[in-house]
């Protein structure tokens, strides 16, 4: 297929290109008969393309092709064993870490144990990659900072062993570069008989750089680069290595292989005739990627690249004010290209803007062909998975149950999901009114037998959603295949649902195939991992599904992709994307390393993070050498100004500072062209027609539909927000309870009154001190049963005791007023003329000795002022004029002596009601009055009336559409039949 050569073979083919059409059409010049050629290539998805490329014919018989990294599995090599799985791998090593942690665990916090096992792994992998021995770390120089090192290098001696292991239990990486070396060594006596081909990759790693140069020198082996910088001089590439070298560079690993190979660049031949995409531009962007130290060529060889505006009329540059008008912005122009027939592809590291570009993409029923997927964690078995480990262990809240049992993929397994799906909403419902905060095993069946002759179905449904919870009931440290059973328990028996043999639909898709394969790893490596607890577990659990990726399982656009960075050097669209283009997202920010500087890295042979913004820089290159590119930034992240790339930058100043071909002209056309997406992009998002505000309600609905009950805790209510009334008791609407019962401001009002309640039903001697020992057995066991949190148990005790007092002091002076002599005394009585009727829920009525009654109201929040009361809360008045109608059957008509709200907080301030300014006669007319005036055909509910406060939210403020009007608008009465 070759012609001898003297000099190691390399190819390349410019940025920009199809490089696997290319390829293919180069190999295919060379030799019709490709079934000895044994192809390599960087990744999965090249050999795809490359596969792909030859099934559009003509047909004929395809040379062998792999990924690079397929090579850790050859079989072929007699001696070396199988590779260790890498989550085996981290299993030992998590071991490992914390045996010296609970050795020594000054080192560092015990929850940082599995991100400090993840990046050990890492390291030992690129450890084995590069082919450094961890003895070179103990000889590092390491004066300045020793320390720090000292501490690190006790993490570091655990990897030890695992380079002594060697051929007999070798990590993946370690058995590449082992196989990459005997291959090597094989070759220098034995060379393949076939054309070897190294395609598509960079030699970034080092163990893949060593097969490039074994290749380049086999008598039949040839390298292909993927966007070679022909135009770049020789000067520039000999710069690169330098001291320091410019890693940063995009070229910079090709100028490494060439000086390894003594080749100049020059001797990079193209492989095929084919011409670049857009060979000016190609120029233009060469130019502005030049190295630091080198850029003053911008003056003397920017003056060589022509009118700049033809090189650049197919680049549009979109600047936005927000990620969501970039990702509006870029959908447009990717549902422009599909309308055009176009191939077009979206280019970015930032995952958050791909997925919004297909959020927004669907507006126009575009399903994207994303090459990461969804990962697995967010797929349907994922989240039910999630949810479950994190269920493990806990108390089941009704939300936790509710999560479950609404999941897409519960009840699958059996019939009637629908019904299921009903019945869960019943006991929801049941579960925010009346539930317990934490869910048991009867919980569920206790509230089936309530019900009227429930049937068998629903009685088995109950006794399955039991079984579920008796599952999640499970905690201990304890070996990971133990948890794992459980895990897989719980969630097989939500799936199958109470008559399904089998998990229904949690493995059946992609997405549950996927996770299939993570338990099943799981299970298969769990040994190694020796015993931990379960919130050890549900981390480890998590973090293998985060790190999975699934494809989408719905049909796609095949001529609409999103690609991650790598797929740029795969090339083969008509228009490409390359969005996110601001510092910190592309190039991304070099992750921080917790055990060697950039230094101790240099001196130990290890990638240093200029690597890792090289290769992003020549994706970058690539990328922006496509037949028609548009290059997309926002001025701003969720939270800050945003930087741009600094390629951007290099491309902008270059093109400002050569006006004598029309750089800054033509910047500003790219300008303007992007300018008019963002614009498109913002009018289809605009409203059609301004909406007229809505006005502030006041509806008058007909007297069949006005209440005719009203307590007197609601006629605050009804003086200060009619409309809240009109909702509640017209419409019958009432805001949910939430769904987890919370030790919040009502619940701790609600378990306060029923502790006083109690203690006052026991008709103590509050002057006597053993009242204090009483009053705290009924808190304790008010508390025990009403309030299932001990911490917040113990917080309630502790105020209790400091109230109990006060409370018990003035008390005595209560109790030396009057007898006891009713306590929560339900009380309704009509009220003539509007034909209502009031109702009251009274705490507590004591008698005096001249057979008056003294009324009383517990407050544990804040205590209604007296101008309060007499304007708008009438709660005290009202009860006191029922008492002398004899509205309340267990105390009758008598005379009202005093009622007054008792204040149970740290304040303990009692506040009298104004019986003395408003009797109880007064008040009685008024409130005749005032009911018949609500109940006029033409009175209307107005929304907010008088509010106390201007912070004051009501329930139904959005109902009322409240922000479209303001307190100050009037009010529009609108007559209801």
């Amino acid at each position: 297929m070759f012609k001898p050569s003297s000099t190691p073979r390399v190819y390349g083919l410019p940025p920009g290109a199809d490089f696997a059409a290319a390829f293919v059409d180069g190999l295919t010049a060379r030799s019709d008969d490709l079934t000895a050629v044994r192809v390599f290539v960087n990744a999965p998805r090249m050999m795809r393309q490359i596969q792909a490329a030859f099934d559009r014919g003509p047909a004929r018989l395809l040379p062998r092709i792999q990924p690079v990294t397929d090579l850790a599995f050859e079989g072929t090599l007699a001696g070396l064993a199988a590779p260790v799985s890498p989550l085996r791998r981290r299993l030992e090593l998590s071991r490992a870490v914390h045996r010296l942690l609970e050795a020594a665990p000054e080192l560092a916090p015990r929850s940082a144990l599995y991100d400090l096992s993840d990046s050990l792994a890492a390291l030992m992998d690129e450890m084995h990659g590069e082919g450094v021995d961890p003895t070179r770390l103990a000889e590092l120089d390491v004066s300045d900072q020793s320390g720090h090192w000292q501490r690190s290098l006790r993490f570091l001696t655990i990897l030890q062993p695992y380079f002594e292991a060697g051929r007999d239990a070798p990590d993946v990486a370690a058995r590449q570069r082992m196989v990459v070396t005997a291959l090597i060594e094989r070759w220098q006596t034995q060379p393949p008989a076939g054309p070897v081909v190294v395609a598509g990759s960079t030699g970034s790693r080092g163990a893949t750089g060593l097969l490039m140069q074994a290749v380049a020198r086999l008598p039949q082996g040839a390298l292909v680069l993927p966007g070679f910088d022909h135009d770049m001089p020789q000067a520039v590439w000999d710069s690169m290595e330098a001291d320091p070298p410019q890693e940063d560079h995009p070229q910079y690993r090709f100028a490494h292989l060439m000086r390894a190979l003594d080749l100049q660049a020059s001797k990079v031949l193209p492989w095929t005739t084919r011409k670049a995409a857009a060979p000016a531009r190609n120029r233009l962007i060469s130019l502005s990627l030049r190295p630091a130290p080198v850029t003053d060529q911008w003056r003397s060889e920017g003056a060589t690249l022509g009118d700049l505006c033809a090189a650049t009329d197919l680049v549009d540059l979109v600047e936005t004010d927000s990620p969501r008008a970039e990702a509006e912005t870029i959908a447009l122009r990717l549902r422009q290209a599909a309308v055009a027939g176009q191939t077009a592809a979206l280019i970015s590291p930032d995952r958050m803007l791909t997925r919004q570009v297909a959020a927004a993409l669907d507006r126009w029923q575009i399903r994207p062909d994303d090459s990461a997927g969804l990962p697995l964690a967010l797929s349907a078995p994922g989240r039910l998975l999630t949810h479950v480990v994190r269920a493990l262990g806990q108390p089941v809240t009704a939300e936790t149950l509710l999560v479950l049992l609404k999941h897409p993929l519960t009840h699958t397994g059996s019939d009637r999901r629908n019904q299921h799906l009903l019945w869960t909403r019943e006991l929801e419902l049941n579960l925010r009114r009346r539930g317990p905060p934490f869910i048991g095993t009867g919980t569920v069946a206790a509230w089936v037998a309530e019900r009227e002759a429930p049937t068998a179905e629903l009685t088995g449904w109950a006794t399955w959603v039991g079984r579920v919870v008796a599952l999640l009931c499970h905690d201990g440290t304890l070996p990971i295949a133990t948890h794992l059973d459980r895990h897989m328990a719980a969630t097989a028996a939500l799936a199958a649902g109470p008559t399904g043999a089998t998990s229904g639909e949690l493995f059946l898709q992609a997405p549950g195939r996927a996770a299939k394969g993570v338990c099943d790893a799981l299970a298969r490596d769990a040994d190694a991992g020796g015993d931990m607890d379960l919130r050890d577990y549900a981390s480890l659990f998590t973090a293998l599904l985060a790190q999975e990726q699934v494809r989408n399982a719905e049909a796609t656009d095949p001529r609409i992709l999103i690609w991650g960075t790598l797929e740029a050097r795969v090339g083969g669209a008509d228009l490409v994307i390359l969005g996110g283009l601001n510092d910190g997202v592309w190039p991304g920010t070099p992750k921080p390393d917790p055990w060697l500087n950039r230094t101790l890295r240099q001196q130990a042979g290890l990638l240093l993070p200029e690597r890792q913004i090289g290769l992003s820089a020549h994706d970058y290159q690539q990328a922006a050498c496509a037949p028609a590119v548009m290059i997309t930034r926002s001025r701003r992240s969720a939270d800050a100004e945003t930087v741009p790339s600094r390629w951007v930058n290099r491309l902008i100043n270059l093109m400002q500072g050569l006006p004598d071909q029309n750089g800054p002209q033509a910047l500003a056309a790219m300008r303007a062209r992007g300018a008019e997406w963002v614009a498109r992009a913002a009018a289809i998002s605009a409203p059609v027609a301004a909406v007229s505000r809505a006005p502030r309600p006041a509806p008058c609905p007909p007297a069949a539909a006005r209440p005719r009950d009203i307590s007197v805790t609601q006629i605050k209510t009804l003086y200060r927000d009619p409309y809240a009334i009109y909702a509640q008791k017209v419409l019958r609407l009432r805001a949910l309870d939430p769904v987890t019962a919370d030790a919040d401001a009502p619940m701790k009002g609600t378990v306060f009154h029923k502790i006083l309640e109690k203690f006052i039903a026991l008709r103590p001697d509050a002057a006597d001190p053993a009242a204090m020992t009483q009053f705290l057995v009924v808190a304790d066991t008010v508390l025990a049963e009403h309030c299932p949190w001990p911490t917040v148990r113990l917080q309630w005790m502790t105020q209790l005791e400091s109230l109990a007092p006060g409370f018990l002091a003035d008390e005595a002076l209560r109790q030396q007023a009057g007898r006891m002599l009713a306590l929560e005394a339900w009380g309704d009585i009509a009220v003539p003329g509007p034909d209502m009727r009031l109702t009251c829920k009274a705490d507590r009525m004591d008698e005096t000795s001249d057979g008056r009654t003294l009324i009383y109201d517990y407050k544990t929040g804040a205590i209604p002022t007296t101008k309060q009361q007499a304007k708008f809360d009438k709660q005290l008045l009202l009860e006191a004029a029922m008492v002398e109608r004899g509205g309340f059957a267990a105390v009758g008509a008598r005379p009202v002596a005093g009622a007054a709200f008792i204040g149970f907080n740290a304040g303990m301030k009692t506040v009298p009601a104004p019986l003395d300014d408003h009797p109880p006669a007064r008040v009685w007319s008024e409130l005749t009055t005032f009911l018949t005036m609500t109940s006029q055909p033409d009175w209307g509910y107005v929304a907010r009336r008088a509010p106390a406060t201007t912070t004051y939210d009501s329930f139904y403020d959005h109902l009322s559409r409240y922000g479209e009007w303001t307190d100050a608008d009037p009010a529009r009465r609108e007559i209801l039949e």
